[in-house]
């Protein structure tokens, strides 16, 4: 009843669109981009919720011109493990072209807000490339990182649901092999030129860490384990081996080691953020 809701909200500035078949998160996305009529753009998928100050906080910083993007931290709630819940760590802000071709440090969709003219200047690339069965997002922010600044709000503004009940899109992850894949060889000219021996490696790395990550939160600790014994491969990291280690206890052992290191690791960088610029 999504669209007898949305007449009930009878509010001029609410436009809701329907697709007549299915577009999944790409293309519906990608329709709200090309409907909306404002300078700036945000994202809010129907299982993540925005904070009161969301959109304020962030606009502010959009009053200077050299910036494309503006994300935040984002509150991970983790719906069957809550006690295990905690908040990204934005660090990357700035000229960060090049390390966004090693790493997705903006994150997802729902913290960003994007300046409509950044989107429009990739021509007829500014939105997202629907070819990607995941990691639409990722390609985007790279995109519109090489010619403009991001920018981020260190509090989170975003509340973000995970359940391993329910099988979403971003729990498939053979969606997620697929989609690196792809962007691999989309930018594998960008890579070669502008990073190292040392940071192509490193990128590979958080690829395959990041794999692992994904089968964790769908419970499957055996391809988990796959994933991080191939980041290791890359590069010797203690996050990575305590993952693959804790991997033989169950999935569940993995998220709350992840947890109780991730806290530390904050604790111990408190007052030295860093930021690329």
């Amino acid at each position: 009843d999504t669209e007898v809701f949305a007449a009930s909200l009878a509010d001029e500035r609410i436009r809701y669109y329907k697709n007549q078949e299915s577009l999944f998160a790409t293309g519906s996305r990608n329709v709200g981009i090309q409907k909306s009529k404002g300078q700036l753009v945000a994202f809010l998928d129907d299982d993540d919720e925005w904070y009161a100050t969301k959109l304020e906080r962030q606009v502010e910083l959009f009053k200077n011109p050299e910036y494309g993007i503006v994300y935040s931290s984002i509150y991970l709630y983790f719906e069957n493990n809550t006690k295990y819940s905690y908040n990204s760590q934005p660090s990357i802000e700035g000229h960060a072209y090049k390390q966004l071709l090693m790493k997705n440090y903006i994150g997802a969709t729902p913290s960003v807000m994007i300046r409509k003219e950044a989107l429009d200047s990739l021509g007829g690339d500014g939105s997202f490339d629907t070819q990607f069965p995941a990691r639409e997002e990722y390609d985007l922010w790279i995109r519109i990182c090489k010619n403009w600044k991001i920018a981020f709000v260190p509090e989170p503004l975003v509340k973000q649901y995970y359940s391993n009940d329910i099988q979403r899109i971003s729990s498939d992850v053979d969606n997620y092999v697929r989609a690196i894949d792809i962007l691999n060889e989309k930018y594998k000219n960008e890579v070669s030129r502008l990073l190292t021996s040392a940071e192509q490696n490193t990128r590979l790395y958080y690829q395959q860490f990041f794999l692992g990550s994904q089968a964790i939160k769908i419970g499957n600790a055996k391809l988990a384990r796959e994933f991080f014994a191939a980041a290791l491969l890359k590069r010797k990291n203690p996050k990575a081996l305590l993952s693959y280690m804790i991997s033989f206890l169950g999935a569940e052992r993995v998220v709350s080691a992840r947890y109780y290191l991730d806290k530390l690791m904050s604790l111990r960088s408190s007052g030295t953020e860093v930021k690329q610029r």
